[in-house]
C-alpha cells in the first residue's frame, strides 16, 4: 500500500519477472540445482520391429497330377540350428543388450539358438492338379536397431544401427 492507504494500480513494474532457465548441462549458483544431467557413457537402445522370416532346414513337395484331392504326409529327415545374429561386428556387451531388448519388447519367446527336430511329421490333403510344397524350419523374429551413446547433458549420439534375428517357433510351413 502506498502512503495514505491508498494501492497503485498495478503495472509492468510491479509484474513479477521469472528467473532464467538455466541451459541444458549448466550449473551454478545462479541456476541452483536445476539442470539435467544424466551418467555419461552408457548407452540407450532403440529397437522397431520388422517382418518376421522363415529359415527353412528342411524342403519337400508332392505333386498331385490327379483330378482328386489326395492324402500327405510329410517327415522332416534334416535338422538345423538357427542362431541369434546381429548384422554388423559389435561388442559382446551390445550383442547382448540387443537381444535382452529384443526378449523384452518385442517377443518374450525368442532363443539364443534353436535346432529343429528330427523325424517331424505333418499330414493332410494335398488339392488336385497342384503342387504343396512343405518347409520345416524356425520363425525368426527380425528387428531393426540402434545404440545412442548418451552424455553427461542428457543429448544423445546415434552410435551404431543395424538389424538382428533370433528364433523363436519351430514350425512346419506348408504353400502351393
Amino acid at each position: 500500500m502506498a502512503a495514505g492507504g491508498v494501492t497503485p494500480a498495478a503495472s509492468e513494474d510491479l509484474v513479477p519477472i521469472p528467473a532464467p532457465i538455466p541451459p541444458k548441462g549448466e550449473q551454478g549458483p545462479e541456476f541452483g540445482t536445476q539442470a539435467e544431467y544424466c551418467t555419461p557413457g552408457t548407452y540407450l537402445y532403440s529397437m522397431t520391429n520388422t517382418t518376421n522370416t522363415f529359415d527353412a532346414k528342411f524342403r519337400t513337395s508332392v505333386i498331385n497330377n490327379t483330378s482328386s484331392a489326395k492324402s500327405f504326409k510329410f517327415t522332416a529327415t534334416k535338422t538345423g540350428t538357427t542362431t541369434f545374429t546381429v548384422s554388423v561386428s559389435v561388442s559382446a556387451e551390445l550383442k547382448a543388450a540387443i537381444f535382452a531388448k529384443m526378449e523384452a519388447t518385442i517377443n518374450a519367446g525368442v532363443e539364443q539358438s534353436n535346432t529343429t527336430s528330427y523325424g517331424v511329421e505333418v499330414s493332410g490333403t494335398v488339392n488336385a492338379n497342384s503342387t504343396l510344397y512343405g518347409d520345416y524350419g524356425n520363425w525368426k523374429e527380425n528387428v531393426s536397431w540402434k545404440s545412442h551413446y548418451v552424455y553427461s547433458n542428457c543429448n544423445t549420439a546415434s552410435e551404431n544401427s543395424g538389424s538382428a534375428y533370433a528364433p523363436y517357433r519351430e514350425a512346419w510351413k506348408l504353400y502351393y
